[in-house]
């Protein structure tokens, strides 16, 4: 995940009394000239002693980050999370929640950035420095992109932009609002858009800014386009003055999707090169998308060299990354629901005590007018008595809910991948215990980012909901059914041989490429591929059906997708 750091506000140092103008002059190059940053800082570090207080908190901020562009996280936090509790000024502490909420979003957690985001906007009217409070504009909409709720983070972008008339927060508004638009209309061309936004991070003279642009319309370019030579161009030309940010995560996103357009025309060992030096390289290990599509690259590669030893390790680490990046979508989508879910429940508690506060008010008036009061009082308590019970009726809905949220997909109406885990462990070990079969269907849809880009997402919500419909139709009323991916469904069936399983996947197939898809509005053709696996090979163990299953599904779709595979034959045909 690529990370911008974006808070404002400054310091340097000389003599005594300057020491606040050279911490601003520093803190002004920290991202445009991360060199001179770093001199510059260790020259302040020298005289750390003759600094006040202020100025000690504000060397420290700076301090950490450099840490965090040196990839030093946890000590980088700890100085954060200091200067967001005890600093004496009220700008450190505010900046110190902003670059909080950037670390937990390096982190994932998410849960804890979005509570950050609510205390830095609960500190923002007290802040006058107006370029600090776009600032606040800035990480917000970086947090919110990071988050996948790119219309919001648009709305930032477009507030950042119309509020401030420095270089660098146009800069960070442009490239805000670039990546929303490729994400949220990806069939656009965005060939001018880029070239401006790239213009007005170079005029701002912002190179780390400037090179996620053009990582993003690269990745776009790749992706969505089909244009792999475009794609290598945009990248080799910008390649050198990435590599001299000395980023990690963005040079890693670079060699990787340069290895990919290079597969994709067909250079072969210039693909695997750059593709084999994202993987081993220990400083980019945590640089999800970039270790997933270097290790497509190398499957691919050593599949199409006959190495089946390599090509099946390859295989297993791309899965493991991908799995990954699907489960990171997921956990982002419901740490954003739980903070809507959280601040709704607030609302109502501060409704109540509202209630309970003005009730008191009532009383103390009533007592001063006892005749009136008795009935007044009856009909008051009684329209407390309601609306307490009317709030607290809302409020075990909500938990309903936010229950079913957490067990069912809202989609598609099956389990969610992690009611899905839980029950299907429980069957498994059942089927453990009567020593009776156990099989695994893993079903992925076929070119199903092809029916959201041509069709549109209306219709990719249709083609889910009907594939679901006819899994839970053509299923045992007891079998597991779940969506534990974008596309992807499993089914855990219960006293069922993989031939059985092998039938019943097929039977499915069929039934999905007969589906008539006029109905939609839209012509088009829906089919999926399947991955099977049983107790008898895989053991009672859910990781290893579902792993197993996983691996049958990925060779149907290197088959041809549209087909059964069962890890059994799988196996059998790579040990031959």
């Amino acid at each position: 995940m690529l990370l911008i750091w974006i808070l404002q506000c400054g310091g340097n140092l000389a003599v005594a009394e300057d020491w606040q103008s050279r911490l601003k002059t520093a803190d002004k190059i920290r991202s445009s000239d991360p060199k001179e940053f770093s001199r510059q800082l260790s020259d302040i570090r020298a005289h750390k002693e003759l600094l006040s207080p202020i100025e000690q908190d504000y060397f420290e901020h700076l301090q950490a980050y450099e840490l965090i562009f040196k990839g030093d996280f946890p000590t980088a936090l700890a100085i954060y999370e200091k200067l967001a509790k005890n600093s004496v000024n009220t700008e450190i502490k505010f900046r110190s929640q902003l670059s909080l909420i950037n670390v937990y979003a390096i982190q994932h957690r998410w849960n804890e950035g979005l509570a950050a985001l609510d205390n830095a906007l609960t500190l923002l009217p007290s802040i006058k420095d107006e370029q600090l409070k776009e600032s606040g504009l800035g990480v917000a909409g970086i947090f919110y992109n990071q988050l996948g709720q790119y219309d919001l983070g648009l709305e930032y972008s477009a507030q950042l932009a119309n509020v401030s008339k420095d270089k660098r927060n146009q800069c960070i508004a442009a490239q805000l609002r670039f990546e929303s638009l490729i994400m949220l209309e990806p069939s656009e061309d965005y060939r001018q858009q880029y070239q401006q936004a790239a213009r007005t991070c170079y005029a701002a003279g912002e190179k780390v800014l400037k090179t996620v642009i053009t990582h993003n319309y690269a990745k776009h370019l790749l992706e969505t386009k089909a244009q792999p030579q475009a794609a290598r161009k945009l990248l080799e030309d910008n390649f050198e003055e990435v590599k001299e940010g000395h980023y990690a995560p963005i040079i890693a996103i670079f060699q990787s999707l340069l290895a990919t357009a290079h597969w994709q025309l067909g250079e072969a060992e210039q693909a695997f090169v750059l593709a084999q030096g994202v993987v081993n390289d220990a400083s980019y290990a945590n640089t999800i998308e970039a270790q997933t599509l270097a290790l497509k690259v190398l499957y691919d590669y050593y599949l199409k060299q006959g190495d089946s030893a390599q090509a099946l390790n390859s295989y297993v680490k791309y899965a493991a990354a991908d799995k990954a990046s699907l489960d990171e979508v997921t956990t982002k989508t419901l740490a954003f629901q739980l903070a809507r879910h959280q601040s709704l429940e607030q609302q109502n508690k501060l409704k109540l005590l509202d209630q309970q506060n003005r009730l008191l008010r009532v009383q103390q008036h009533l007592a001063r007018t006892e005749t009136f009061n008795n009935h007044l009082l009856i009909a008051l308590l009684f329209c407390a008595a309601l609306g307490l019970g009317a709030w607290g009726w809302h409020s075990w809905q909500n938990q309903r809910r936010l229950r079913r949220l957490a067990e069912y997909d809202s989609l598609t109406g099956l389990l969610s991948r992690g009611h899905f885990i839980q029950v299907a462990r429980a069957a498994v070990s059942y089927a453990q215990t009567l020593g009776t079969p156990i099989s695994c269907i893993m079903l992925d849809v076929d070119q199903f980012k092809r029916i959201n880009d041509t069709q549109g997402h209306a219709i990719g919500d249709w083609a889910l909901q009907t594939v679901a419909r006819v899994c839970r139709d053509t299923c045992r009323e007891h079998d597991v059914i779940g969506r534990i991916g974008g596309e992807e469904i499993c089914f855990l069936l219960p006293e069922c041989s993989e031939d059985n399983a092998a039938q019943l996947a097929e039977s499915l197939r069929r039934a999905l490429a007969e589906i008539d898809t006029g109905s939609s509005g839209h012509e088009f053709n829906l089919s999926a591929s399947f991955g099977v696996s049983s107790s008898a090979v895989s053991g009672y163990r859910l990781q290893a059906l579902m792993q197993n299953a996983d691996r049958a599904m990925y060779q149907a779709k290197q088959d041809g997708r549209n087909r059964v595979s069962t890890h059994q034959k799988m196996a059998q045909v790579l040990e031959s």
